[in-house]
């Protein structure tokens, strides 16, 4: 296999070149915005709404044209070394269905997330850079779905970081909002190094960061010896790569670690509940179906890529993070904190889902995730926005605004906030008829025949991980239920007449934010993916993506199809885990109903974590002060002691060094003028004085000479006579 021609250039179609206008028209609402947003009418909201729209019409007729019909692929060359050991370097587009699928998704919460915004951040100081910010952000997660290699996704990669954090610490007078962007944007970089390492592994391997050709490459090769054998050649030089499993697992689980920082896994999560600094409608665009979304979007790519015991170590920290992210949530009185761990947990699912086969269900997952957790967030930002107002009306300005114990009883005043909500969190629970209940029951079906498959040699420890997953269900469902009641039911327990929070008698809020709420709690139905809600095997996103066809150009292809085939005999377990995961959302719904039923509105009010185990998780299990002790202090005592050996200890000694040299120059400098340079001038006077002795010794007059001679004869006569 020549390895040059499967990276030669590929010809664009009209479908490639409509997705460059897609990926560019964000970027030119930045650019716009950030530049010229404050002379434009309105300060330029209605362009980049309007801009969103046209980018997300494009994606949805790119969908019609893709979606189980073809695949497009444009490829050039980018740039070429003068090697024969190094591939051209190529840039390119690729749309088939997880590509065309994410498009619509992510062009279509942006677009709902920026007219929610109209209306959240009207008179906001930064109105413009908001919408310039918003648009860099949609423009880099575009540019991760559209590419085709490793090295631009990695750049892609990188300026969804930076745009993160621009909004992030949008508010940039908070001081807590400038601390917590500076944390998304450096645990993110930890992670970003394992992927860095990751993909110049594979390139170091495979001479290229093309995903086509990698994953070519990978299907011609087979396992023998307990070694992967790859025959290819490049510029007409063969090659023959002898390749243990430890270092294609070291390799991919390089990748993981970009999914572990950007998806925000275990033990990297403790970024994501900092980041709801910023913004709400930046929540809800981060949690539902982009930034934390890329790193699951990242396995996808590389599914290819991951060897068995890779995919092992990819289940259990998904696991791991799923029960984290649902324990911390169970204590949380922050309105947007509470979310913001679920959100956790449901990246560990698909995580999960990824790392036991289930591809396509955990792909699934984040689809519906993406509209009740973006429903979520946008009728957490209804409801902050009605307390800031109830509060600033009252001018009690220093209550929080969004404390779960500051509300109750806002069914009432606020009822389509209340009711799309409560369909937005069941699909969350994973109650039967949402889109919720589907993807979760697709993904705990595909864990419990990986299970079976990996226990064949007797060891059941593998069960702990769908065990993992049925337990997040009751836990999901709990904090939900508790999550509602707080919000709710009751009576209101702020001191303010709570029509206050109104934004008419007419109207709960503007209805440019009522409408994106609705649309989202609408679509969190299961009818709108899957004929029968009850089912997951008919939904048309799981036929899309499925992976049946190519499950076997994979280095973990044996599993996988091992897997898949022990899925598709479980008829009765399907059921039966369907049913069981409803019970358990049922039980922990009613458990928490029976829990806060019986407490008075004071009791509420005051409520704090009690036991040692509510303090560990309402902490998060202090993995902020875990890191903070055992890297950040030493990191930070680290640098300050080098800080001050540079400065009392190097710089001491070269500044009085040199104060030194100058003293000691200025002695040499004195010896060197009055005893080197007077030597040799009291030899050049001497031999001036016995110069200038001879010459008046010789001054040619005969009176000298003559006197000269008697002198000389007087001195040898007195000789003569003395001795």
């Amino acid at each position: 296999m020549e390895l040059t021609e499967l990276l030669k250039p590929l010809a664009g179609t009209p479908q490639t070149t409509t997705a460059l206008v897609v990926l560019l028209l964000p970027l030119l609402a930045f650019f716009v915005l950030f530049f010229a947003g404050k002379r434009l009418p309105r300060r330029g909201d209605w362009l980049a709404i309007g801009i969103s729209t046209i980018a997300f019409a494009l994606s949805v007729y790119l969908f019609t044209q893709t979606w189980n019909t073809a695949t497009f692929h444009a490829r050039t060359t980018w740039f070429s070394l003068p090697s024969t050991v190094v591939s051209d370097f190529t840039a390119g587009i690729l749309l088939d269905n997880l590509t065309v699928l994410m498009l619509v998704i992510v062009t279509f919460i942006s677009t709902l997330v920026q007219l929610f915004s109209v209306g959240y951040m009207q008179g906001d100081t930064g109105y413009h850079r908001y919408f310039a910010y918003l648009g860099l952000f949609t423009f880099s997660m575009l540019g991760i779905v559209l590419v085709d290699n490793l090295l631009l996704l990695f750049m892609f990669w990188e300026l969804v970081g930076f745009s993160s954090y621009l909004l992030i610490g949008f508010w940039y007078h908070k001081p807590a909002a400038v601390a917590a962007n500076k944390k998304a944007f450096l645990v993110n970089r930890v992670g970003d190094i394992g992927l860095l390492l990751g993909l110049f592994a594979f390139y170091t391997y495979f001479r290229t960061f093309d995903l086509e050709a990698l994953r070519s490459l990978i299907s011609a090769g087979d396992w023998l010896n307990s070694s992967f054998i790859v025959n290819y050649s490049l510029h007409g030089e063969p090659w023959l790569l002898e390749l243990s499993p430890l270092l294609l697992t070291l390799a991919g689980l390089g990748l993981f670690m970009g999914c572990v920082g950007k998806s925000a896994q275990f033990p990297l999560q403790i970024w994501l509940p900092d980041a709801m600094q910023g913004p709400t409608p930046v929540s809800s665009l981060i949690h539902a179906a982009t930034m934390v979304a890329a790193g699951v979007y990242l396995l996808a790519r590389c599914y290819a890529f991951f060897t068995p015991d890779a995919l092992t170590v990819i289940a259990i920290v998904g696991a791991i993070t799923a029960l984290a992210g649902a324990l911390a949530a169970l204590r949380q009185y922050d309105i947007k904190a509470v979310l913001a761990f679920s959100t956790i947990s449901q990246l560990g699912y698909m995580v999960m889902g990824m790392g036991t086969g289930a591809y396509d269900a955990s792909l699934f997952h984040l689809t519906t995730h993406a509209f009740f957790k973006a429903a979520l967030f946008l009728n957490a930002g209804i409801i902050i926005h009605a307390m800031h107002r109830g509060l600033h009306h009252a001018h009690l300005d220093h209550m929080d605004a969004q404390d779960i114990r500051n509300m109750g009883g806002l069914r009432k005043t606020m009822p389509f906030t209340f009711y799309s909500y409560l369909l937005a969190a069941a699909a969350l629970a994973g109650i039967p008829l949402t889109s919720g209940f589907l993807s979760k029951d697709a993904i705990l079906s595909v864990s419990w025949a990986w299970a079976q498959t990996m226990s064949a040699n007797c060891n059941l420890l593998y069960f702990i991980v769908p065990a993992t997953g049925f337990a997040v269900v009751v836990l999901t469902a709990y904090y939900m239920t508790r999550h509602m009641w707080f919000m709710f039911f009751g009576s209101f327990r702020a001191p303010f007449d709570v029509q206050q929070i109104r934004h008419s008698l007419k109207l709960e809020t503007e209805r440019v934010m009522l409408v994106p709420v609705v649309l989202l709690a609408v679509l969190s139905l299961g009818i709108f993916f899957s004929l029968n809600p009850l089912s997951f095997s008919s939904s048309w996103v799981v036929e899309g993506i499925s992976l049946k066809n190519l499950s076997l150009n994979m280095l973990a292809g044996n599993l996988v199809q091992a897997v898949t085939m022990q899925d598709d005999a479980n008829h009765l377990p399907h059921i039966l885990i369907g049913i069981f995961s409803a019970l358990l959302a049922a039980a922990g719904i009613i458990v928490a109903l029976i829990q806060y039923n019986r407490k008075t509105s004071e009791q509420l009010l005051l409520e704090q974590p009690a036991t040692t185990f509510q303090r560990l998780t309402y902490n998060h299990f202090y993995l902020d002060s875990f890191f903070r002790t055992g890297f950040v202090k030493p990191a930070h005592w680290t640098a300050t002691t080098l800080y001050r050996v540079d400065k009392w200890v190097i710089d001491f000694i070269l500044n009085y060094s040199s104060k030194w040299l100058v003293v000691i120059s200025k002695i040499v400098g004195w010896f060197d003028r009055l005893v080197v340079d007077g030597l040799v001038l009291l030899v050049g006077a001497i031999s001036k004085l016995f110069g200038m002795l001879g010459r008046n010794l010789q001054n040619g007059k005969v009176q000298s000479y003559y006197a000269y001679s008697l002198f000389g004869f007087i001195l040898i006569m007195l000789y003569i006579m003395l001795f």
